[in-house]
């Protein structure tokens, strides 16, 4: 993938994962921040609601049910309100709670505030003090403790320290976002780093699986194409005569269909197309008629296949690509084997898990190859396995069928010489 593509993809991903933790955290924090201020203030509302309700019993408010009470009232303030009353000019009304030396500060500071709303408490700054409270209006000739008449009040509760404690739950909330604001910053950027990865990863693997398909496809055309045009070039010659060049393209032919089926099997593997379908199987009897031919044809190459079979209850597999596993082993096996080697297939249960392995005494394979030998069209000897007719898809396909089971293959060293595939399926 384009290194410009590349870098475009990771900041649209970057810029959508801070976007989404942005409006998480709004969100969040909004819910936490509201729900903190509603419990805050409950017990001063509270207070508040009580004040009204008696004032509304006792028929001082207006439109209250006792409204039309003629003698004159006494208000009466709860122990955890503050009823500050004022006459129809809107003045403080003095009141034997205020020390005489203090009357004139209290008038001065406690002017009759219109920023305190009638019909929900609100907290309003006074001075250095936070108040909370709620104004009302009482009927003509209502009176104060003292005998005075009042006509509008104010019902405050001393909020301060609430006030207090709320800035500094403010101060958490932000240092708390701030910091795990910083912290999805470069989480998404690491998010969005790892996300790209296989991307570009499966973009890779299609760039290097078509560029070995088409070398694959092209070397098999070209020969088959260069026969026909030279079978062309004499129309006179007979079959016999131009039975190497038939021979030879049928024999491309085949390697191109052999190649087509591998490529078509790994295309759906990688789309998730094909099922694993197990059924319970005799697995002695079922390898006993897979490697049943390979021990007639390795006699015809001086070679020796060998069965042993340790398994004694049924095994849940999917037969079909089981033996298509067993396929690709022996025959790879078969065909890096010299005259005179020998092809070891066993099968046992340990500790619940079927093990499966193929073991030669053939050529081997390096370090370097091991790394790399499920690799799609990998070959570490292109001119032997050409000869052979493999394409590089085989040991591909068996590693895609050992996974699709849930299990694992590795390729070990045989000893003195040779290799090992062993596969570990769970029961």
């Amino acid at each position: 993938m384009p290194n410009v593509i590349n870098k475009q993809q990771q900041i649209r991903g970057f810029l959508l994962l801070i976007a989404s933790f942005f409006v998480i955290f709004s969100v969040l924090g909004s819910v936490i921040y509201w729900s903190y201020t509603r419990t805050i203030f409950q017990n001063s509302d509270t207070a508040i609601s009580q004040q009204i309700k008696q004032f509304d019993l006792t028929g001082a408010l207006q439109n209250s049910a006792d409204a039309n009470r003629k003698a004159p009232l006494l208000l009466q303030s709860n122990m955890l309100s503050d009823v500050w009353v004022y006459d129809k000019s809107k003045k403080l009304v003095i009141d034997e709670r205020i020390p005489e030396a203090m009357q004139t500060v209290y008038k001065q500071k406690f002017k009759y505030s219109k920023k305190f709303v009638s019909y929900r408490p609100k907290t309003v700054q006074i001075g250095n003090n936070y108040y909370r409270g709620t104004r009302v209006s009482f009927v003509d000739g209502t009176k104060n403790n003292d005998g005075k008449p009042v006509k509008y009040g104010i019902i405050t509760v001393n909020v301060t320290d609430t006030i207090f404690n709320l800035n500094q739950f403010k101060k958490v909330i932000l240092w708390s976002f701030g910091t795990f604001g910083l912290l999805a910053v470069m989480v998404s950027y690491w998010i969005s780093m790892m996300n790209m990865k296989p991307i570009i990863k499966a973009w890779q693997q299609q760039q290097d699986f078509v560029n070995n398909a088409a070398h694959e496809l092209r070397t098999p055309m070209a020969v088959i194409q260069g026969k026909l045009e030279n079978m062309l070039t004499r129309p006179e010659s007979t079959v016999r005569e131009q039975s190497n060049a038939i021979i030879l393209s049928l024999s491309e032919v085949r390697r191109l269909t052999s190649l087509t089926n591998n490529m078509l099997t790994l295309a759906k593997s990688g789309s998730n197309m094909t099922r694993i379908e197990r059924e319970s199987t005799d697995i002695s009897e079922f390898l006993s008629n897979i490697v049943a031919p390979y021990q007639e044809m390795a006699e015809f190459d001086g070679k020796q296949v060998l069965l042993s079979t340790h398994a004694n209850q049924p095994i849940f597999i999917d037969q079909k690509r089981i033996h298509q596993l067993l396929v690709l082993l022996i025959d790879n096996a078969m065909k890096y084997s010299d005259s005179g080697a020998t092809v070891s297939i066993s099968a046992t249960i340990e500790k619940r898990k079927f093990i499966l392995s193929v073991a030669d005494t053939g050529r081997g394979i390096s370090d370097e190859a091991k790394k790399h030998v499920f690799d799609r069209f990998y070959r570490e000897d292109k001119t032997g396995s050409r000869q052979t007719g493999g394409t590089g898809l085989g040991l591909s396909i068996a590693e895609w069928i050992v996974h699709a089971h849930g299990g694992k293959i590795v390729v070990l060293d045989n000893q003195p010489k040779g290799t090992i595939f062993k596969v570990t399926l769970p029961l």
